[in-house]
């Protein structure tokens, strides 16, 4: 490799050039919100046992997370499970002391007296963990969704029509109850979240969000429920939740339809959020969420903001982790931890990370755990063959000289065009398509699990009969 003279900032212009005088909270002051174990486990097909939730845990803690969101106790036994694993090992010290433990409960007296009750039978207290208590805060929502439920708390019948008014008053009535229900019962650290923040009018959003914390929340989380906010509209609702509530802790939970989460988390940085949530490799419903490695890289290399003790170099070790524990393999472009990021076939490319890596890689590959590759095909050049045989010069029995080289590379571009013509490509594509359809129940299998269940049952209603 060829030795540069010069310091990389008299031959660049760095990012930081224009982002230096970003308001952004201290980097001490930034906490990483991690969804991976709910919200990533949400993904379509995607099913993690307790043991399985728990490796994810343990390496979140090693990575430098601050906090991780269990999900719902009182779902299913295989989440109490996951909720004990994890406090047992906090415990035992294979979590980090000041690693927060949360868990998420609908705005019922039901979910928060489950997770009271899983925890205390396990021996811990309520005070071992936050509990994210949420209701829906759209119109759409209130009306459509939590409608029947809130009709039902306020003793009208199920198809009365009622104004909207009447469905964000009795909202903000049952999330109330709710709030203070839970600090009745010991529960100390208490965050409010609502759906679809990010489509409800900033209005009747802060109305709701006093009503919480009035009622005892701590910490607010902005959801972007369907990843519909732009940056501008992430600015404006943000700076508009800080202002109103400068006391207490705002979070932001932003999705990525439109391949904007990571843009909106920055923003909301910018704009008064220090807590930000994300998941391991951006899995998640529908296009996933703002991903962990985007967001701390981009922070890193592009503002400047070191977050402290977290260390980026894990970054590839736990998109393994949770690739081989979801099934849920990261597309080969994606940013930072995709494996086609520090990859090169190009002989342009080649040529020029043989000089300097940066001169293509404005992410230093082992800083985040990547690997370096160079890949040969129809696009490679003499110089890169010529790099690549002089590693390997000791095993090769053959003069290195040019027409050898040039041999060698016709040889590369005519096996890689035989492997088009044999189109092993399509057989990958549908096996991808092929396993990502067998880690959920599809609709026939469904059918079929019906069609056979109701023969059991009908032999068994025969037999009785008889």
């Amino acid at each position: 490799m060829t030795l540069i003279k010069e310091a990389a900032h008299e031959l660049l212009v760095s990012p930081l050039h224009y982002t230096q005088n970003c308001d952004f909270p201290r980097p001490e002051e930034i906490r990483i919100y991690d969804t991976t174990l709910r919200d990533g486990e949400q993904m379509p097909g995607v099913a993690m046992a307790p043991a399985d939730k728990y490796a994810i845990a343990v390496e979140l803690s090693e990575i430098g997370c601050h906090i991780i969101d269990l999900g719902f106790p009182s779902s299913s036994p295989s989440e109490e499970a996951t909720l004990k694993l994890v406090l047992e090992g906090k415990a035992r010290g294979e979590l980090r002391e000041d690693l927060e433990i949360l868990v998420m409960c609908r705005a019922t007296q039901e979910d928060i007296d489950t997770t009271i009750r899983t925890v205390k039978g396990r021996g811990f207290s309520a005070r071992d963990l936050t509990m994210l208590i949420f209701t829906a805060s759209s119109p759409l929502h209130c009306k459509y969704k939590l409608g029947p439920t809130l009709l039902k708390r306020e003793g009208y019948k199920q198809d009365e029509d009622a104004p909207l008014e009447f469905f964000h008053e009795a909202n903000k009535r049952m999330i109330s109850d709710a709030i203070r229900y839970a600090r009745q019962s010991g529960i100390c650290s208490i965050e409010f979240g609502a759906e679809d923040a990010s489509r409800t009018p900033v209005p009747q959003l802060i109305d709701l969000v006093k009503t919480a914390v009035d009622a005892g929340a701590k910490r607010y989380t902005f959801a972007d429920t369907t990843g519909s906010l732009t940056p501008e509209a992430t600015a404006f609702y943000c700076h508009a939740l800080t202002e109103q509530f400068p006391h207490i802790e705002r979070a932001s939970h932003f999705h990525n339809d439109f391949d904007l989460a990571t843009a909106n988390v920055i923003t909301g940085l910018m704009n008064g959020f220090n807590i930000f949530s994300s998941t391991v490799n951006g899995i998640g419903e529908r296009a996933g969420n703002a991903a962990l490695h985007s967001v701390v890289t981009c922070l890193r290399y592009l503002y400047g903001i070191e977050l402290p003790n977290f260390r980026y170099e894990r970054l590839g070790r736990i998109k393994r982790t949770v690739e081989d524990l979801t099934g849920i393999p990261v597309q080969a472009q994606e940013p930072v931890i995709g494996f086609n990021v520090y990859s090169h076939e190009s002989g342009i490319h080649t040529h020029g990370v043989s000089i300097a890596r940066c001169m293509y890689e404005p992410i230093p590959f082992a800083e985040v755990g990547g690997t370096a590759r160079m890949i040969y095909g129809k696009h490679s050049g003499a110089h890169g063959i010529r790099q690549a045989l002089l590693r390997h010069e000791a095993e090769i029995d053959a003069p290195m000289d040019g027409e050898f080289i040039l041999q060698l590379l016709k040889e590369v571009k005519s096996l890689r065009e035989s492997r088009i013509a044999t189109r092993h490509t399509a057989a990958h594509i549908e096996q991808y398509y092929e396993n990502l359809q067998s880690l959920g129940i599809s609709e026939e299998d469904l059918v079929l699990m019906a069609k056979q269940l109701a023969s059991r049952r009908a032999r068994v209603h025969a037999v009785g009969a008889d």
